[in-house]
C-alpha cells in the first residue's frame, strides 16, 4: 500500500483508490485520475444502484469493508454530488474499524453542470457532508425582487446564524442591513469579514442590548427598517436552567421590548427565530421561547406582519455540539455524549439562514414556518462519524464517553405538537411547512410577562421556575 517509486530523481507515491459511486461523477473522476495521475490506480467502483460498468464495479457499499482489504485500498472517494447525510454517515460508520482516508467530491451542481470532476478538488469530509442535505438551488431572482431596496434590522446579527443571514441579505441586494448585537467581539469579527468581502459599506454595525428600551426605540425610529429578523437569544438549555433570571430577561423581556419598539416604529415584517424546544417545553429556554410565540399570537397589528420560524440544531453554530466535539478530539482525544439514544434534528447554518429569509418573503401573517429538518439523528452516531471523518477510529484512537442527561434535556426533540401536526400545510417550498399560529397562553400574557419581570428583578430563580412550571407542566427540574 502506498508504495514510493523514484524516476529521474523525482519521487512518486502510488495510491490505490476506490471510488464510491459509479455514476457520471465517478466516471469523470476516474477519467481525470487516469489522465493526470500516472502513479494512482483506480481499482474500481462500488455502487448500490448501478449493476455494472465495464468490469470495474467491485460490489455494493456494504462490501467496502472486505474490498479495502482485498485490494489494499489507500483512499476512498465519494463521487456522488447528490449524496445526503445518511449515505455519508453510513459509509463512515461502516468503516469505523479502519483508518483509510475517506474523501468526497464537492457536492456542488457546478461539478456536474460543467461535466468537470477533478481529483484536485476532492476534499476532506466535514460535518455538513455527513449531517447536511444535498445542494438546493435558491430562487434568487424572486428573493432579490422581494428584498431589494429594503432596510433590514438583524438582532444577534453578529452570531453564527445572524451573521449568515446578514451575508445572504447582502447577496440579495438589500438597501442596507443594520446589525444589532451585544457582543463587541463578534461585531468586530463580522466587520472584518465584511471588509474582506468588500461589502462593509452595505452594513451598519451597532453594539447594543435588546433590553435597552430607549436605545432600541431610538435606533428603530432613526433607521426605519422594513423588516426585523430577531435572532438574539440565550440558547444553551442547561445554562438557562441554572440562570432562570437571565433567560427571562433576555429571551422574554428583551423580545417583548423589541417587538413593542418595532410596532411603534411601523416595521412591516417581523420574523422571530424560535426553536424546536418550544414544543412541550422541558427546559427554561424552551419555555421562554414559547412565551414569545404566545405574545406574538396575542398581537392584532394590521400594519406589522409577524412570522415565526422553528428549527432544530444548527451544525457548527456557536456553542453547538460539533465545535465542542472538535475541540475535545484535538485536545483530549475523547468526546462526551450525554446519552447513546439521544436524537436531534440538524441543518447547516447556510440552510437555516436561507430558509429564514425565504419564509419571510412568503408574506404570510401570524404564521409559524416549521422547517423540514429531515430525519432525527443519534448524537452518538454524530460523534462516531466525526471521529471517523478525521481518519481516526472511535473508541480506539478517540474515546466516546457517555456522561448522562443534563438539566432540561429531552431524549428526542419535536418540531410540533400532535395538535399542531394536524394543522400543518405544505408550502411551495418543499423544505417548509406552514402552521397557523393559534396557540394562546392560558393566562393573560401581558400579566405573565410582568410577573416574570418582577421575579427576575428579585433574583429568585426558584420562584421563577415554579411559575414557569405552572404555565408549562412539561418543564423538567
Amino acid at each position: 500500500m502506498g508504495e514510493i517509486s523514484v524516476t529521474l530523481g523525482i519521487m512518486y507515491t502510488s495510491k490505490n483508490i476506490l471510488i464510491i459511486g459509479a455514476g457520471k461523477a465517478g466516471q469523470l473522476l476516474r477519467k481525470d485520475i487516469l489522465a493526470n495521475y500516472p502513479n494512482y490506480q483506480v481499482i474500481g467502483f462500488v455502487d448500490d444502484k448501478i449493476k455494472e460498468t465495464k468490469g470495474l464495479l467491485k460490489g455494493k457499499i456494504a462490501d467496502i469493508e472486505k474490498l479495502v482489504r482485498l485490494y489494499a485500498v489507500d483512499e476512498m472517494v465519494i463521487a456522488i454530488p447528490s449524496a445526503d447525510g445518511p449515505l455519508v454517515r453510513r459509509i463512515l460508520l461502516q468503516n469505523r474499524d479502519n483508518t483509510i482516508p475517506i474523501r468526497i467530491v464537492p457536492r456542488d451542481q457546478r461539478v456536474i453542470g460543467k461535466s468537470e470532476v477533478l481529483y484536485a478538488e476532492v476534499k476532506k469530509l466535514d460535518s455538513e457532508d455527513f449531517l447536511g442535505r444535498p445542494f438546493v438551488r435558491k430562487n434568487v431572482d424572486r428573493l432579490k425582487k422581494f428584498y431589494q431596496d429594503k432596510v433590514v434590522f438583524v438582532t444577534g446579527g453578529a452570531g453564527s446564524i445572524g451573521s449568515e443571514i446578514v451575508r445572504q441579505l447582502i447577496d440579495l441586494d438589500v438597501k442596507k442591513v443594520v446589525v444589532y448585537d451585544n457582543s463587541e467581539y463578534l461585531v468586530f469579527l463580522l466587520e472584518q469579514s465584511l471588509k474582506e468581502r468588500g461589502v462593509r459599506d452595505r452594513c451598519e454595525l451597532i453594539v447594543g442590548n435588546i433590553l435597552y428600551n430607549n436605545k432600541l426605540k431610538n435606533v428603530l425610529a432613526k433607521i426605519k427598517p422594513d423588516i426585523v429578523f430577531h435572532a438574539a437569544a440565550y440558547k444553551h438549555v442547561h445554562l438557562m436552567h441554572d440562570n432562570v433570571d437571565q433567560a427571562i430577561y433576555n429571551n422574554v423581556i428583551g423580545t417583548k421590548r423589541l417587538i413593542d419598539a418595532a410596532l411603534e416604529s411601523g416595521v412591516k415584517i417581523f420574523t422571530f427565530i424560535s426553536t424546536d424546544k418550544v414544543v412541550n417545553p422541558s427546559s427554561v429556554m424552551g419555555a421562554t421561547k414559547k412565551l414569545c410565540e404566545f405574545y406574538i399570537q396575542s398581537l392584532k397589528s394590521k400594519k406589522t406582519h409577524f412570522n415565526i420560524v422553528r428549527f432544530g440544531n444548527v451544525i457548527n453554530s456557536n456553542g453547538s455540539a460539533l465545535p465542542l466535539f472538535e475541540r475535545q478530539i484535538e485536545l483530549h482525544r475523547y468526546v462526551t455524549v450525554t446519552h447513546e439514544k439521544m436524537e436531534r434534528f440538524f441543518m447547516s447554518i447556510r440552510e437555516a439562514a436561507q430558509l429564514v429569509i425565504e419564509s419571510t418573503a412568503t408574506g404570510k401573517s401570524n404564521a409559524i414556518h416549521v422547517l423540514d429538518m429531515g430525519e432525527l439523528i443519534r448524537i452518538y452516531d454524530v460523534a462516531l462519524s466525526l471521529i471517523r471523518s478525521k481518519d481516526l477510529r472511535p473508541n480506539v484512537d478517540v474515546e466516546v464517553r457517555v456522561t448522562g442527561l443534563r438539566k432540561g434535556e429531552k431524549m428526542i426533540e419535536e418540531l410540533y405538537t400532535e395538535d399542531e401536526k394536524r394543522e400543518l400545510k405544505k408550502t411551495k417550498d418543499s423544505r417548509m411547512f406552514l402552521l397557523k399560529n393559534t396557540d394562546i397562553c392560558k393566562e393573560n400574557i401581558v400579566e405573565v410577562f410582568e410577573n416574570l419581570r418582577q421575579m427576575a428583578i428579585s433574583g429568585d430563580d426558584e420562584k421563577s421556575f415554579k411559575y414557569l412550571k405552572k404555565l408549562f407542566p412539561s418543564l423538567k427540574n
